[in-house]
């Protein structure tokens, strides 16, 4: 009975432990996918401000050859403003459900992605432990 005690302290123990040490491999993986997210996400801003601030500046160049061409500055940069304006307006005006829906669909596909590569690596780790140990049966 003393046997039977002890071994069941020492299972509660190793059920405790491998608990403990389950928790701290999904804080690990979720922590992994979020710092990944977070630095794609930080990559692609970066590459946007310096598209955005590139066409910025050919907007400019864009206006003072109009508004040489027009003999008029003020009105150069009024013909190249207006359509930036007009397309501005239209997303402001425009119901956000379609851009939203998008990007949502794009985050949710991120998402279950990563997942999916997360389940296929656990597969991939089980079938080979499976492996050594019928290969160490077989010996």
């Amino acid at each position: 009975m003393d046997q039977l005690g002890t071994r069941l302290k020492q299972l509660s123990s190793e059920l405790r432990e491998y608990i403990e040490t389950r928790i701290d491999l999904l804080v690990l993986n979720v922590s992994d996918q979020i710092t990944s997210w977070i630095s794609l996400s930080i990559q692609k801003i970066i590459g946007f401000t310096i598209i955005g601030t590139g066409i910025f500046f050919g907007m400019i160049a864009l206006a003072i050859y109009i508004g040489d061409i027009l003999q008029n500055e003020a009105l150069g940069y009024l013909v190249v403003a207006f359509p930036l304006m007009l397309i501005g307006l239209i997303f402001v005006m425009s119901k956000p459900f379609g851009i939203a829906t998008s990007i949502q669909k794009q985050l949710m596909a991120g998402v279950l992605e990563s997942l999916e590569d997360e389940a296929r690596n656990k597969k991939i780790e089980l079938l080979e432990s499976k492996e050594l140990k019928e290969g160490k049966e077989n010996e």
